[in-house]
């Protein structure tokens, strides 16, 4: 019973006692605290935080653990070193998908329709697909075969103009229903989480008295898809009214597809495992401090934040991907960097 001394109490860590100890002078006040247990201090604090985080085991999804081992039995990288994947795929959906073409040729000519009052507009599209042309992450294809099912990727633009790199993004639109209302991220796997959450990467970044941060120049696209995928990721395209639709295939992973987070960050988390012996300080960097194609991390002194930065260039580059928007609160770190690849904001 609860009264003016302490009272006892069975806790989850056993008995304690806790309360008010009566006064023995005005001039002396004094506190107990009093313990008596058989349990291990050790256990008793991994029961306490374990409570207190709400931590459960981590356990993977059948549909996770599938992606997780497609990856690591068809992933490769090309000559240059670049990854190279396949998309997975729910076979019982996929074989359900209708026909996406009619849908894919309607929403093509909506698209011609805007660019018919907007010349800029046409002309700032244009140039973003012949560059993924000119950098081969699209294709045209010559001769078509129904051997495998097909999806036709409508596309639109985006327009972002605060961006301080793209004011135009071409989105294409991988959650289009066919004609039987299924549609190619239906058929995808969406894949587990593989980078530590934003929050542990952000309280960790502020921790380093020499802050770094850049993004990853087009992380998706650097990606390649296997060609037996890329009848998956089919458009429609002309430069001109004037000449025939002309249908091509998408030959890089492909943002806004279900699969797209899951490939691209499990791809450089296989790159950090490749280069730990070889960069063990940036292969640690890119395998914690990165949230999607986002870098956060630092160093404890200029010194070391230089040759951070000097080795994630080269393992980076070594996967095909190219770092860019540098910025540090140590601006002398960057010194080195092409000034195209460095941020024009500064931390403070």
């Amino acid at each position: 019973m609860a009264g003016e001394g302490p009272m006892l109490q069975n806790t989850v860590f056993d008995w304690i006692v806790s309360g008010r100890v009566p006064k023995q002078s005005n001039e002396l006040q004094s506190a107990v605290s009093l313990s008596c247990t058989t349990t291990d201090i050790h256990n008793l604090l991994t029961r306490f935080w374990e409570l207190e985080t709400c931590r459960s085991n981590s356990t993977q999804s059948v549909e996770e653990s599938a992606c997780e081992m497609l990856f690591a039995q068809t992933v490769a990288r090309d000559d240059s070193g670049r990854f190279v994947v396949t998309l997975p795929k729910r076979e019982f959906i996929l074989q359900q998908i209708g026909d996406s073409k009619d849908i894919a040729l309607r929403r093509f000519a909506g698209l011609e329709r805007r660019f018919q009052s907007n010349f800029e507009l046409r002309l700032r599209y244009t140039e973003i697909i012949l560059e993924f042309q000119q950098l081969g992450h699209m294709k045209e294809v010559m001769s078509q075969t129904d051997e495998h099912p097909v999806f036709y990727l409508p596309h639109h633009a985006v327009l972002k103009p605060d961006s301080t790199t793209t004011k135009l993004r071409v989105v294409f639109d991988a959650s289009c229903k066919s004609s039987s209302g299924v549609s190619l991220n239906d058929a995808l796997m969406v894949g587990p989480v593989v980078q530590e959450d934003l929050l542990s990467i952000t309280i960790r970044f502020r921790l380093h008295p020499v802050a770094i941060v850049a993004d990853i120049e087009k992380m998706y696209r650097m990606i390649k898809v296997l060609p037996f995928d890329q009848h998956l990721q089919r458009i429609l395209w002309r430069d001109s009214v004037n000449e025939p639709v002309r249908l091509f295939e998408l030959t890089a992973v492909t943002y806004s597809t279900a699969s797209a987070p899951y490939l691209a960050t499990k791809c450089l988390q296989r790159l950090a495992e490749d280069g730990l012996q070889s960069f063990p300080r940036a292969a640690c960097a890119l395998k914690k401090d990165f949230y999607v194609d986002d870098m956060l991390t630092g160093a404890g002194n200029i010194e070391d934040g230089k040759q951070l930065t000097k080795e994630m260039i080269v393992l980076t580059n070594s996967g095909g991907f190219t770092l860019r928007k540098w910025a540090s609160n140590c601006p002398t770190l960057l010194a080195d960097l092409p000034p195209s690849l460095l941020d024009d904001r500064h931390l403070s």
